[in-house]
């Protein structure tokens, strides 16, 4: 009976620390459990973005060299010697002035000359055709009293042309950049340097060499912003009127034409320049957030969810990196969503859930 009253108690004791202790805990290791396998089954959440196009336009600068709108040589078209020159170079001259005389004493005599040959071809003509009796003339001989009526007066005029251009005129309106005529001097046409350079100024002309990476988006009509550094970065709007439409082989360069315009013919030619266009994309590269970019073996990729929910691994091909976004120039659309920090347990086509804080987040365009 002792050893019972012993036992019982103990017993007791012990039903206690198993009701209170053990079972307590077997009951929250079997809802741990159960929660890490729910856990485990459950879909993953992700944040996931929209994407945007970047902006259309790509800003670009490069070296110009400003030239005249136009720029011709002026030369002697008769032979003679120079008897005086009219204007000096920085003289504005107008369309058709007198910028010098030459003095060809030999055209003259020719001149002389080829009057008597003219008058007297048209003497035997008319002395030929005075003549009444039927058949005394042959029609022969009056068509060559004819042709040559007809050869001395081309000659005539040819020479009286010659006569004209003893005077040298301006062909156009513009600025008197070089000369080089002398009274006195001997001239001949087409001969040594120029009497005169004559440039046209009140538009300019700004030749750029665009490199290949760029040529495609060089449109005609695009806007250009002409810079001049020594005019304390003065800026200057033009336009693109042409392009060479060929790359140089040597340079990769395409040769694009900018106008200015130049109205109080303030600004010279022969300036270097900088040239600012504002170049339009036909096609804008997609912005994807830095975090959103994975790194693999097999090259960078983006994790994409669908409209079911499911993630999708897409390679891509990277272009300009902005720093906390980056282009993708290839593999997206721009209207994917994109996870941002995808961890290494995502798989190809498994379900997803979003985090709401940052299922409306954007990327700014830039």
């Amino acid at each position: 009976m002792k050893a019972l009253r012993i036992l019982i108690p103990l017993l007791l004791l012990i039903a206690v620390f198993v009701f209170f202790g053990v079972l307590p805990r077997i009951r929250n290791t079997q809802e741990l459990k159960a929660a890490v396998s729910e856990e485990k089954n459950r879909d993953p959440i992700v944040n996931a973005v929209p994407l945007k196009h970047s902006s259309d336009t790509t800003g670009l600068t490069l070296p110009g060299q400003i030239q005249p709108f136009r720029q011709t040589p002026l030369y002697a078209r008769t032979q003679g010697f120079l008897r005086r020159w009219y204007v000096d170079i920085g003289a504005k001259v107008k369309q058709g002035q007198l910028l010098a005389t030459i003095d060809a004493p030999e055209l003259d005599q020719d001149i002389a000359r080829a009057k008597a040959d003219q008058q007297l071809a048209q003497v035997n003509l008319d002395r030929l055709q005075s003549v009444q009796l039927p058949g005394a003339i042959a029609r022969q001989d009056i068509d060559t009293r004819k042709s040559a009526v007809t050869v001395a007066q081309a000659n005539l005029g040819r020479l009286e042309a010659l006569k004209n251009l003893q005077q040298i005129r301006a062909p156009f309106s513009g600025i008197i950049t070089s000369r080089t005529a002398e009274n006195g001097t001997i001239v001949s046409p087409g001969v040594g340097q120029p009497l005169f350079t004559l440039s046209e100024v009140g538009s300019l002309r700004v030749f750029v060499d665009v490199p290949q990476t760029y040529y495609q988006y060089m449109k005609i009509g695009m806007p250009a912003t002409v810079v001049i550094p020594e005019l304390k970065n003065q800026a200057f709007k033009g336009t693109v009127m042409h392009t060479s439409g060929a790359l140089r082989s040597d340079s990769r360069t395409l040769l694009a034409e900018v106008v200015i315009p130049n109205p109080k013919q303030g600004l010279p030619s022969g300036l270097y320049s900088l040239v600012k266009f504002d170049m339009i994309s036909a096609q804008a590269p997609v912005l994807i957030p830095a975090n959103a970019l994975q790194i693999t073996a097999e090259g960078p990729r983006v994790v994409v969810v669908d409209a079911g929910q499911r993630v999708h691994f897409v390679p891509i091909t990277l272009g300009r990196d902005y720093g906390t976004t980056l282009e993708a120039v290839n593999g997206l659309t721009g209207q994917e969503l994109v996870v941002t920090n995808p961890n290494d347990r995502l798989r190809d086509g498994q379900k997803v859930r979003f985090r709401k804080a940052a299922a409306g987040k954007t990327i700014a365009q830039r």
